[in-house]
Formats: structure tokens, sequence, C-alpha cells
């Protein structure tokens, strides 16, 4: 089987868009997927413009956005690195239903298969999942509608060894239920949610403007031996999703603060 359907992150003409700040979308998205490691050099300017067929002009000025930004750093002669992550707290009880808002929809949900198949996943990918250097994943990209609106892109990553015990992976089940149908013993997960722009590929499925603001979520899903079964990148429309959380106020002394409820 192979992945079909998949779309390439390139610059597109036809957009009101500057062609730099695609660019920059472009380059963001892979910096914040991981895409390229910090120690390593990300390409020069001239594998830049080759790959992205622009001007050196159009690479220098996303360049100077990422750096803006504090995404990128350059050394003189050395070339252009990922600058270091942001540190990140985890958040219990912190928006933790987007998701499954968007499958319990019901029958106002409706499910447009993008793409489908086993490859050999990036770096990024087989790090998460723990898996060997040539072992596949079964990879599935989901477009969700709502009232034929697109709502999110859902791409999920599952280990070779558990996707072939599925007996339909492009059916309309959430994938969390289809591995408990076939005896996945799931007992955590890790999560974050993010606010990011539409780079072209993702702009093109939600039918947005590239640049547009999107919510991102990624899920990392854990058996109840440690072993990662699924790793979930899902991208939301921010004009049609809205996240509401009943909070508490807790006082002690002289401390005022504000916390999830539990209802």
């Amino acid at each position: 089987m192979t992945v079909t359907g998949l779309i390439a992150s390139k610059p597109k003409t036809h957009t009101a868009i500057p062609l730099y700040h695609q660019v920059y979308l472009i380059l963001k998205e892979k910096i914040i997927s991981q895409e390229y490691i910090g120690v390593t050099a990300l390409p020069t300017e001239d594998e830049l413009c080759a790959e992205f067929k622009v001007s050196r002009i159009t690479i220098k000025r996303a360049m100077h956005e990422l750096s803006l930004e504090g995404l990128i750093i350059r050394h003189r002669g050395k070339g252009t690195f990922v600058a270091s992550p942001i540190n990140k707290k985890l958040a219990p009880n912190a928006m933790n239903d987007l998701l499954e808002t968007v499958q319990a929809i019901g029958d106002a949900t409706q499910v447009q298969q993008i793409s489908e198949g086993f490859l050999i996943p990036n770096d990024d990918i087989k790090d998460r999942l723990k898996l060997a250097d040539n072992e596949e994943v079964l990879c599935s990209k989901q477009l969700r509608l709502v009232k034929r609106t697109p709502l999110a892109v859902i791409t999920t990553y599952i280990p070779e060894d558990i996707a072939r015990q599925l007996n339909d992976f492009s059916n309309n089940l959430p994938m969390l239920v289809q591995l408990k149908n076939i005896g996945v013993p799931i007992d955590n997960a890790f999560q974050e949610v993010t606010a990011t722009l539409a780079e072209p590929r993702i702009a093109l499925h939600l039918n947005m403007e590239v640049g547009a603001p999107l919510l991102k979520l990624t899920r990392l899903i854990i058996d109840n031996s440690g072993k990662p079964v699924e790793w979930l990148i899902s991208y939301y429309r921010g004009d049609k999703y809205a996240m509401r959380t009943k909070l508490h106020h807790h006082s002690t002394g002289r401390t005022s603060t504000w916390k999830p409820s539990k209802e």
C-alpha cells in the first residue's frame, strides 16, 4: 500500500499572501514539528531557493521573519540553526476535550480520507513512537467536516505491528476506539495545544487563506507497558472552534488564583 493524495508544501503564486510569508510559514511549521533538528544547520539560502523555486530576496525575508520570532539563530561562517526549544510545562486538565468534541459531534460530522498507507517515518516520529530504523508506520490523514464545512485535518501515525491488526483503518471510528477494539491496553497520553498559522497544504484542505489562525493539537498515546501506540497531529480552524473552561476560584492568604473545575 502506498501513501496517496499528499500535497507538497510549496508556495502558491495565486494568492494575496506574499511569497516570503508563505515560505516563512512552511519553514516555521517544519521547525515547530521538529523536522529540523536543533544541532543540524538548516539548508543554505541557495538550497532553499531551489527547494521553493523563489528568489534569494524572498528567502532572506522569510529567514528574517523567523529570526525576529526567535526561531532561528545565525552563526557567521557556520550556518543557520534552530533556536533552543521553548520550555514547556505539563498543564493537567487544560484544554483536553478538543479532539473528543470534534469526534462527538456525531451524525453532523463527515470524514474524508485524504491519504493512507505505510511509510518510513522521519526521525521525529520514529523517536516519539520508539521505533527501529527501518520500522514502518501507518499514516492516516483525514479531513473532518461539520455540515460540509472543513473543521480539522487529523493525521495519525500507528506502529506497523499494531496497524496490521486493524480491519479497516479508513472507517469513521476514532482511532482510539479501533485500538481498544483490537485489545490495545490504553493507559495514558501526553497532549499539547498551541496556536499556529495555516501553511499552504493545511490551508488548502481547510479552505482557508494561507496564514490564517489555527489551533494545533498533538497527542502521544501510551499503553500500560509504557509503549507508544499512536502519535496524532491535528489542525483546527480558529474561526470554527472556541474552547471554554469552567474555572474554580481558589484563595489562600495573600494568593488568589483560578483553577480548572473538576465538574
